[in-house]
């Protein structure tokens, strides 16, 4: 507080004894004022109604190595279930939510935390009512079915790991195994649903809540160590979404708000002048960018974002604001004498009360409570920007698709070795904002609040950012790694791809018993006799010689113990083939005769039966000295991606399929840009048959970028030109099979259709 200061009369001369007595009467009132405001500040003025507490904490139980336990771990039961909820304003809401076994339902679910180095099950079970898996792909669907996220961690997304491909219906449960490495970077994540076609629905009704991984091993200070630690996650519901995906559950009177820890505009209660560690998540169904700010009688401090310490801690929020996505967290040192409130983009939706004995002893400085600090860095986590062993990939984000495919589980968006730093350019998501899981992502540029040199998981500006694939220098893990749009209306219906990663980490493995039997399953009923497995969908039949044909089908199911292939000469009467096991969805058919028509269908089956049969596929053999095959362009598609510094560049996805319409994988397309800038190419499409150029970038281009090919090759395969859907591609000229090239490029721009919508994120 600041001393009340009391002045002299100017041009009067006091007797000493008079002023011996003021100066008396002077320190008599700071005692007087300092009793008064110390009261004042201890006064216990917070609202006794609408308090925001802390959200319950999951609790695991501990199992050591002894009889029958030969690997110490963790274990705890989350829950999926329906729940009534009725708000602190008066309004009700009726949606899925999370709970511990034996606990309520809340919104946000319960606080998991966890400790670097230790072994953690978690088994989930879903109580909902069964409801068979829709087999349809990119669509909103399966509203009670479900699965749990790891949203930051820097586990494996293999299973049983963080595999978000693991989907369990109602009535139904799984085990997942969480391996928290030893140097895990201690700090703020979160978990939600994360099944491909209900996120949108079951995150915009309260399916998330807060993780917390220790941070003890950080090297943090112990003033900041000592700071009280507050966990607050504004959530934002929208039962709007009630229906999405032929959802009949979520009902109610609440409208759309946010919350803080399922309060509607809460109370928080904070110690006068004093120094707290808040743990922030923004949990929300979209991820567009918005302010959150603290009111202008607070001190706020940033010490971490998404989970990662500053370079450099802490960092003074002069502004009292941070730009966050629907998905980010950050840590807050905060401090305040007076009451205050929270604005998310202007709109209070907390309120702040001073409460309670101060204490000065802790604060978000170094020890001597002035300088800054950095903690500890993990491999995976340090500064790349000087590396030279870096390969540079192209993400374009858009409303349905990643580089203009939508979610193929089948085929990934890149396969890359464990070996190399990777730099990928980031284009599309200020408005489709990148979110990949395992990794997280260093800055190589500022943009707003996204700093060169800091780590993110979520980003939404449009620059290129660098993670450690290599695993001579760093943790990557083998196999699958999620990629996709935040805005999960967006993800459920297609904006979704994956990483292959070749080499690194395997997946993490069950804990067993003394006989090396596992003591947790992926999979199992939670009561009632075992149903059929959902049929397989989508088979296709591909000749590839004279004497094979190779299948390939869409598995719909997750608990199916295998499946039966049948085959046919005359598409009528069929006879079993062959099975294959689970998650299996290919089959090679060899030793067939040339130039020869075989019909194919396929089935699941368990312990509860066989599924239908799938959709009945054909394909006839090459004649005799086959194996090669004639491919050609079928899809060029020309777009421009914005760079910063009103810098653009063309980009083209060129799509190589066979005679029969199969994807051709390792051709080799060869091609020229022309336009505001040009230059040959030459790349190798992927298993989905396609491959992207990126044309020199141009500041202010003038004119559109066009793309031909000029000639695509591959062993034993002929380049059929004549039978090219197109061999010409503009921005917006449109597609030429073969013509003019110079006139094509003359072509003026066609105005937008339908120019996007900034304030609608269902918009492209």
């Amino acid at each position: 507080m600041n001393a009340i200061k009391i002045q002299p009369v100017i041009g009067i001369s006091l007797p000493k004894i008079i002023r011996e007595k003021s100066m008396l009467l002077v320190g008599f009132i700071h005692v007087l004022l300092f009793i008064f405001l110390s009261n004042n500040l201890n006064a216990q003025n917070c609202p006794t109604v609408n308090v925001v507490d802390d959200p319950p904490q999951f609790q695991w139980t501990h199992h050591p190595v002894g009889p029958n336990n030969p690997e110490e771990h963790y274990s705890g039961t989350m829950e999926v279930g329906a729940v009534t909820l009725t708000m602190n304003n008066g309004e009700t809401l009726t949606t899925r939510a999370y709970r511990q076994e034996g606990t309520n339902y809340t919104i946000p679910g319960p606080t998991i935390k966890m400790v670097p180095g230790n072994k953690y099950v978690l088994k989930l079970h879903n109580t909902l009512p069964y409801e068979p898996l829709n087999p349809s792909h990119n669509v909103f669907k399966d509203p009670n079915a479900s699965n749990i996220h790891t949203h930051g961690l820097h586990i494996s997304g293999e299973s049983p790991g963080d595999d978000v491909t693991r989907v369990f219906e109602g009535e139904r449960g799984g085990d997942f195994v969480w391996d928290i490495p030893a140097d895990h970077m201690g700090g703020t994540y979160w978990y939600h649903a994360h099944h491909h076609g209900s996120t949108f629905l079951q995150v915009s009704g309260g399916m998330f809540g807060m993780m917390i991984v220790d941070d003890a091993n950080d090297g943090i200070p112990t003033s900041v160590a000592g700071m009280e630690e507050r966990q607050f996650v504004f959530g934002f519901l929208d039962p709007g979404a009630a229906g999405t995906g032929g959802d009949v559950l979520m009902s109610g009177s609440l409208s759309s708000t946010w919350t803080t820890n399922g309060v509607i505009g809460g109370n928080i209660c904070i110690p006068p002048n004093t120094w707290q560690h808040w743990r922030v998540a923004i949990a929300d169904r979209g991820a567009m960018l918005r302010d959150l700010s603290f009111g202008p009688e607070c001190e706020v401090m940033l010490l971490a974002r998404d989970g990662v310490w500053r370079t450099v801690a802490p960092k003074d929020l002069a502004s009292n604001t941070l730009l966050l996505t629907g998905a980010s967290r950050a840590d807050f040192a905060i401090r305040t004498s007076s009451n205050s409130s929270i604005q998310m983009n202007g709109n209070t939706i907390a309120n702040i009360y001073v409460d309670g004995t101060s204490d000065t002893s802790v604060h978000p400085f170094d020890v001597d409570g002035v300088s800054t600090w950095s903690a500890n860095r993990p491999s995976y986590l340090r500064d790349l920007r000087s590396e030279t062993n870096v390969n540079t990939e192209s993400v374009s984000m858009g409303a349905r698709t990643i580089n203009g495919s939508k979610f193929d589980h089948h085929n990934p968006t890149f396969t890359l070795p464990a070996s190399q730093v990777q730099e990928w350019s980031l284009s599309g998501n200020v408005r489709h904002p990148f979110h990949l899981h395992i990794y997280h992502v260093q800055a190589l540029e500022d943009d707003r609040d996204f700093e060169a040199g800091e780590y993110y998981d979520v980003v939404a500006s449009q620059m290129n950012v660098r993670f450690d694939l290599n695993e001579t220098t760093a943790s990557p893990y083998f196999g699958r790694t999620i990629m996709h749009c935040h805005v999960l209306s967006h993800e459920d219906r297609g904006a979704m791809g994956w990483l292959k990663v070749e080499g690194g980490q395997a997946a993490p493995t069950f804990p067993v018993d003394d006989l090396g039997a596992p003591l947790y399953s992926e999979y199992y009923l939670l009561g009632g006799p075992q149903q059929p497995p959902a049929a397989p969908g989508n088979l296709v039949a591909t000749a590839v010689s004279s004497s094979t044909i190779d299948l390939n089908w869409d598995d719909n199911s997750s608990d199916e113990d295998g499946f039966n292939i049948e085959k046919s000469t005359d598409g009528v009467n069929f006879s079993f083939l062959a099975s294959v096991g689970t998650d299996v969805s290919t089959y090679s058919d060899n030793g067939l005769t040339a130039s020869t028509t075989y019909y194919y269908r396929v089935s699941a089956y368990n312990g509860g039966g066989n599924s239908a049969v799938s959709n009945t596929a054909n394909a006839t053999t090459l004649p005799d000295g086959g194996g090669g095959s004639a491919m050609h362009v079928s899809d060029i598609t020309v777009t421009r991606d914005a760079l910063n510094g009103n810098r653009f560049r063309g980009v083209a996805t060129v799509t190589i399929v066979d005679q029969n319409g199969a994807a051709v994988s390792g051709a080799t397309v060869n091609g020229s840009f022309s336009g505001p800038s040009s230059g040959n190419e030459s790349g190798v499409t992927d298993a989905s048959g396609q491959v992207s150029f990126n044309s020199r970038a141009v500041k202010n281009p003038s004119g559109d970028w066009c793309f031909e090919v000029t000639n695509v090759t591959k062993t034993g395969s002929t380049y059929d030109s004549g039978s090219n859907v197109e061999t010409i591609d503009c921005e917006n000229s449109g597609a030429r099979a073969a013509a003019n090239f110079n006139d094509i490029i003359k072509a003026n721009p066609e105005l937008l259709g339908a120019f996007p919508n900034p304030f609608n994120d269902h918009t492209n």
